[in-house]
């Protein structure tokens, strides 16, 4: 049988620059969190957990109200790896990979999550990473055999520097996916993430208007 995958969603930054907690911001009727989290019920990952620090409280207010564990991370101030490690450190040893993923970046579809969990290896062994247009993006699915290394070593680049490392085990999984890029960083980003969302929405409507015709 083929053993579970995780996804680790970090929501434990300050925020500084977008000035207000990304994860509890309105996005398509939901927050951000909600919707990432939504993403991976629909592509089939029941195990989701969200890393907290700064703005601890405000989060969980969301996870509340969602299917998803809280996992605090009380160094949270170290940085986004200090994160990717506090999250990795909660997983046993069922779980085979890890979806790391910035609650930064909430605009991957499940179509996307679904690709990389038929290029995941049962062993571990690989990491997967969304490729669109030439670009690689977020998340990356991190076969579990590389929890170690990311335990017993910290790294100055964070996961950036870890995915360098390894650079040799990433399978790119080409997607159309343009999410799989965006960030989002600044009030600007958030706009345009918004304006996305809703040209997503507006074709939707279309599609279905010329069924109906």
């Amino acid at each position: 049988m083929k053993q579970p995958l995780c996804a680790i969603i970090l929501a434990a930054g300050s925020s500084s620059r977008m000035g207000s907690p990304k994860a509890v911001l309105p996005l398509g009727g939901k927050t951000v969190l909600e919707h990432i989290v939504q993403t991976y019920l629909l592509a089939g990952i029941t195990d989701i957990r969200v890393v907290t620090g700064h703005d601890r409280e405000q989060v969980r207010s969301v996870l509340e109200k969602i299917p998803a564990g809280e996992v605090n991370n009380p160094r949270h101030h170290e940085g986004m790896y200090s994160s990717v490690r506090c999250g990795v450190a909660s997983c046993g040893p069922e779980i085979s990979g890890y979806f790391i993923h910035p609650v930064d970046v909430p605009l991957i579809t499940p179509r996307t999550i679904r690709s990389l969990c038929v290029s995941a290896d049962p062993a571990g062994d690989r990491i997967a990473c969304p490729v669109y247009e030439g670009r690689r993006g977020h998340p990356p699915l991190i076969g579990a055999s590389f929890g170690r290394a990311i335990l017993e070593e910290d790294r100055p680049q964070g996961l950036k520097g870890f995915l360098y490392e390894y650079s040799d085990a990433i399978v790119p999984v080409i997607v159309d996916d343009p999410g799989v890029l965006l960030n989002m960083n600044t009030p600007a980003d958030y706009q345009e993430v918004l304006r996305r969302m809703e040209n997503t929405a507006s074709d939707r409507r279309g599609r279905g208007n010329e069924k109906t015709t």
